[in-house]
């Protein structure tokens, strides 16, 4: 009779040592991350956790953040510019030729070309011209011309160079637009763009293009004022596009993405204060 009130006080022991733990245990989950877990619980049965503490007139203190002064961050405008695509991207030619030496070849090539001296019309340029005339049987005073001239500065860079065709007889034209194409094949040699020399069977043909690729402009048109009259162009492409001038200025720092002073770049200079109001 005495072992059935034994076996009750252990097993009331044993649940109570049992809540207890448990109780611990649910107690550390539910207040742990100050008490999320309990108003996330509470939230769930429904019970609000929220409460407005209305504080007391004159217990809190004005706080004052501490402003930061503003820092001013140069960025070059290439730094929002769209990427360039294509044969835009590619950097671009540069007319630094020679013009002396353009004519020295043209007259290697037999083409009778005047000395490289002074412009009559100007001292700054230079230049040197050929004028090729075939008689017109037929009406003298109207002979068939192949004219080319070369231009440059003064210190002797190439500026541009043109050729001018005019035919007064149909079977002068084979000869004369030839000439004009071998002109077109020597040019292309000689500043080793072969991509202008390919144009050469068109002019040769007397079919008319434009084409402007890295920077240089070719144009080989027909003139309005009169039948047979055609004009071979060889010249910078001008104005040059937004992405030809942005390849064009690569190597120039100042222009792109420009360097820091402690990397050798100009000083940067302060901006000028402009007055209030």
């Amino acid at each position: 009779m005495e072992q059935q009130p034994r076996k009750r006080r252990g097993a009331l022991i044993f649940s109570l040592v049992f809540l207890a733990v448990a109780g611990a245990i649910a107690a550390t989950v539910l207040l742990a991350n100050d008490r999320r877990n309990l108003n996330v619980l509470l939230r769930e049965l429904g019970v609000e956790t929220r409460t407005m503490v209305i504080p007391k007139p004159g217990t809190m203190e004005a706080f004052k953040g501490k402003r930061l002064q503003g820092v001013a961050v140069l960025l070059p405008e290439n730094t929002f510019a769209p990427p360039v695509k294509t044969r835009e991207s590619a950097f671009m030619r540069s007319m630094q030729k020679s013009g002396e030496a353009l004519c020295q070849l043209f007259r290697k090539e037999g083409f009778d070309m005047t000395p490289w001296a002074a412009s009559s019309l100007s001292q700054q340029v230079f230049e040197c011209s050929n004028e090729t005339t075939l008689p017109n049987a037929a009406d003298a005073r109207n002979p068939s011309t192949f004219f080319l001239i070369v231009k440059g500065t003064a210190d002797g860079h190439l500026l541009s160079t043109r050729a001018k065709l005019i035919f007064s007889e149909a079977d002068q034209r084979p000869p004369l637009a030839a000439g004009a194409a071998r002109m077109l094949a020597l040019f292309g040699t000689y500043a080793n763009w072969l991509d202008l020399a390919e144009e050469a069977p068109k002019v040769a043909s007397l079919t008319t293009f434009s084409l402007s690729n890295f920077g240089i402009s070719v144009k080989f048109s027909r003139e309005f004022s009169g039948e047979g009259r055609y004009n071979l162009i060889i010249a910078p492409s001008s104005p040059l596009q937004p992405a030809q001038q942005r390849t064009r200025d690569f190597f120039t720092r100042k222009n792109y993405w420009p360097l820091l002073p402690e990397h050798g770049g100009p000083p940067i200079k302060a901006a000028e204060e402009t007055p209030e109001g």
